[in-house]
């Protein structure tokens, strides 16, 4: 049996960041290749110019440098030849990885994108491709070693979930449990404080009752990350902690149904960042609190912060004619990728490069299907978004209806030289299209 990784950083916040790592890979959270997106060869040789011996042991023993020039490489030159050796199989992923200690990994690295890269696939919402159980043991695991490197205290996990929330989620069963232990404590006079509490109900089966995304909101984000500093400028994807559980807080917006696959609001781990820094600055615990919604008139839970993002990303949509039309029925977070990708996707140059950076826009396909279906329905209204054989297309279908589609505009505003690429309607259609048209030069990307 392997003995537990000790890390050997000095504070709390990074031996956290580090355990928490060595677990992701051990656990299957997370790959080597989901590493190699947050940090590019290019981010990883600028992080380790100030280590010199580091970086030229990657660079000799993965992209096979001379020893005798690899002190000589400019950063742009050992970022190619790092590039060259993974695009050549010289070496993968996972033996890059291994070259670089997982403690020297946080103390390099960017610490905002390590968190990133750790919570990209938002486990704990209800969405989330993780089962129940595999869900709470991991954020059982995130809560004890942060309660072990004291970034937490038990009284942390109970003012942020709330004991109004422990009280209406647990069972009678439990509650009764709880009492009797309280009242017998009284009786000897010896305080009943959360140590008793978690005596009685332990950690895991506490979260079995609580909805995991209050959890990560209210204690993971508010009372571990923002504090050590895991959420800053560079990543903000936590500038908007989803929702409380819609039995908790009643949520009234004009749209009587949310899109499929968007049960709850979640944080994308790309929004715009300019936006994500103000929301980060601006949110504060108080406005996450539970906004009362008057009788007699619908209007928006959101804190006034995020309401002026929302209004931001709408007008800069607008300006180049991207806006949803129902895009008051998107959760900011999808709203903010949807900015988010549109800064970089009209001056992609190639459709490899153009569905890279949609992808990457977003933290899950849950979160990619309902973005790309707003975007459809504004991109071409004749595709009934509806219709089953479109609402239910995966996500590689919705990137090619996508790109087509700005294909097409592309070429409208563009005509010299060539004709336009729309695809006609089936017959019997009605000039509507519901089967996702084909992508001209796919062929070519598919070799």
């Amino acid at each position: 049996m392997a003995e537990p990784f000790k890390s050997d950083l000095k504070t709390g916040a990074e031996r956290y960041l580090a355990k928490v790592m060595v677990s992701a890979f051990s656990e299957g959270w997370r790959k080597p290749e989901d590493f190699l997106r947050h940090f590019k060869p290019g981010d990883l040789m600028q992080r380790l110019e100030k280590v010199p011996d580091l970086r030229a042991a990657i660079l000799i023993k993965a992209a096979g440098v001379h020893e005798r020039i690899v002190r000589k490489k400019s950063t742009a030159s050992a970022t190619e030849d790092l590039r060259i050796a993974l695009d050549e199989g010289l070496t993968t992923p996972a033996d890059l990885l291994d070259l670089i200690p997982v403690d020297d990994r946080v103390r390099h690295l960017e610490r905002a994108k390590l968190w990133g890269f750790l919570t990209e696939e938002h486990f704990w919402e209800p969405n989330a491709s993780a089962g129940a159980g595999q869900a709470v043991a991991r954020m059982v695991y995130l809560l004890e070693t942060a309660l072990g490197e004291s970034l937490l205290s038990l009284q942390d996990v109970t003012d942020g979930i709330t004991f109004e929330t422990i009280s209406a989620r647990l069972p009678h069963k439990e509650l009764q449990r709880v009492v009797k232990q309280a009242l017998e404590a009284g009786r000897k006079k010896t305080p009943f404080g959360e140590d008793a509490l978690f005596g009685v109900v332990p950690l895991k089966d506490l979260l079995g009752h609580i909805p995991l995304d209050h959890v990560y909101k209210r204690v993971i984000v508010a009372k571990l990350a923002q504090p050590a500093g895991f959420i800053g400028s560079a990543v903000g994807e936590e500038a908007w902690p989803e929702d409380d559980p819609a039995s908790e807080k009643p949520h009234i917006e004009p749209s009587t149904e949310a899109p499929k696959g968007e049960t709850k609001r979640g944080a994308p781990p790309k929004p715009n960042k300019a936006e994500a820094k103000e929301a980060e600055e601006t949110v504060t615990d108080d406005e996450l609190e539970e906004v009362p919604v008057p009788s007699g008139g619908s209007v928006s839970s959101r804190p006034p912060a995020e309401e002026e993002a929302r209004r931001k990303v709408a007008d800069r949509l607008s300006a180049i004619n991207r806006l949803p039309p129902r895009h008051n029925d998107l959760s900011t977070p999808i709203l903010l990728s949807i900015d988010s990708m549109y800064s970089e996707l009209l001056t992609a140059p190639t459709d490899e490069a153009r569905e890279m950076c949609i992808r990457d826009s977003f933290p899950n396909e849950a979160h990619l299907s309902t973005a790309l279906l707003a975007l459809i329905e504004l991109l071409d209204p004749s595709i009934d978004v509806n219709d089953p054989v479109i609402r239910d297309a995966d996500a590689e279908s919705l990137i090619k209806v996508v790109l087509f589609e700005e294909r097409r505009r592309y070429e409208q505003a563009n005509p010299a030289g060539r004709g336009p690429a729309v695809a006609p309607a089936p017959p019997g259609s009605g000039g509507k299209r519901s089967v996702p048209p084909p992508l001209p030069g796919n062929e070519k990307r598919a070799r």
